[in-house]
């Protein structure tokens, strides 16, 4: 299982809040970026500690039949490489 910080709507407000969010790996069956995130961020509705440059990815998970879609703060290539199955290393001899 891996940690992300993950975008929240706040029910009553067009604003996002930060949450933590475990991801089993093995459940994750699509990364793509979320650039309309971004946009969200330069306008103002996300947390103010973030920085302008952030990027933002939507992971997909089925989980016994259910999927669900989390926005995570991240670039895809760096969320992608977080999940790497093959944590094989070449041995050199």
């Amino acid at each position: 299982m891996i940690k992300f910080i993950k975008l929240s709507k706040v029910q009553r407000d067009s604003r996002f809040s930060l949450d933590e969010i475990w991801i089993n790996e093995s459940h994750v069956v699509r990364l793509q970026s979320a650039p309309e995130m971004k946009k969200l961020l330069e306008e103002g509705h996300m947390p103010q500690d973030l920085d302008k440059s952030h990027d933002f990815t939507s992971i997909t998970t089925n989980v016994g039949g259910i999927t669900e879609t989390h926005v995570v703060v991240g670039s895809a290539p760096a969320i992608a490489q977080r999940l790497s199955h093959d944590k094989r290393n070449l041995l050199k001899g």
